[in-house]
């Protein structure tokens, strides 16, 4: 078991690379621990990992998926836009849509959210914002659900202290307003020249019961 872990350290450190800085102004983080920052990929740039695919169309403007979702046969797309990118006040909206069709279960979900950072120092920001997302119509066999709708908002607080070129601390807390759930967590994240590595966790309190919820990223940005 340990040559096994190993051998997979050794594998992600080879296809990291051991140069460069990703954490700066030029690239800045595009999501912190529990939600979207208000910033964007650049132009020309793709961000690419173990669910998230994104393509930034412009120096605003990034669409993107999670294909871990579309294998499970949740179809989605998702848009984020930067509306004010300035020193101490960053703005964007995002959009998204899903489509699930398996069984006996078909819906078509649609989200829309904002995002705000505020940069506190060079060092350290503050992520907030909102998301809100609808079930229009719940097509379900079950007669106590057919035809019903549902809906989803949450409120998050992240924050991101980067502490040199290649390491930063991301945490935060978030509400669900209609689940009336709290979860609160922290990760670390450490950038190589393209690839990085996000480990973390949190725990979040549903209908009376609490979990922990383990974070793991790994993607490529290039």
């Amino acid at each position: 078991m340990m040559r096994r872990l190993v051998l997979v350290a050794v594998f992600l450190f080879l296809l990291a690379g051991i140069a460069g800085a990703v954490i700066d102004e030029e690239h800045r983080l595009t999501s912190a621990h529990w939600m979207p920052t208000a910033y964007t990929l650049n132009k020309g740039e793709i961000l690419i990992g173990i669910g998230p695919l994104a393509y930034g169309v412009a120096d605003k403007l990034e669409v993107g998926t999670n294909m871990l979702l579309d294998i499970l046969q949740i179809l989605n797309i998702s848009g984020k836009y930067n509306f004010v990118d300035g020193r101490n006040f960053a703005l964007a909206g995002n959009v998204s849509f899903q489509h699930f069709s398996l069984l006996d279960v078909n819906y078509n979900a649609l989200g829309i959210g904002a995002n705000v950072s505020i940069p506190i120092n060079p060092k350290f920001k503050l992520h907030t914002g909102a998301s809100y997302v609808y079930i229009p119509d719940l097509d379900i066999e079950d007669e106590d659900f057919k035809g019903t709708s549902a809906i989803g908002s949450t409120i998050p607080l992240d924050f991101e202290y980067v502490m040199d070129a290649h390491n930063a601390i991301l945490g935060g807390a978030a509400y669900d307003i209609t689940f009336e759930g709290f979860r609160v967590g922290a990760s670390y994240l450490h950038s190589w020249q393209k690839f990085n590595l996000q480990l973390g966790g949190g725990f979040g309190s549903f209908a009376g019961y609490t979990l922990f919820m383990p974070t793991i990223g790994i993607w490529w940005r290039f």
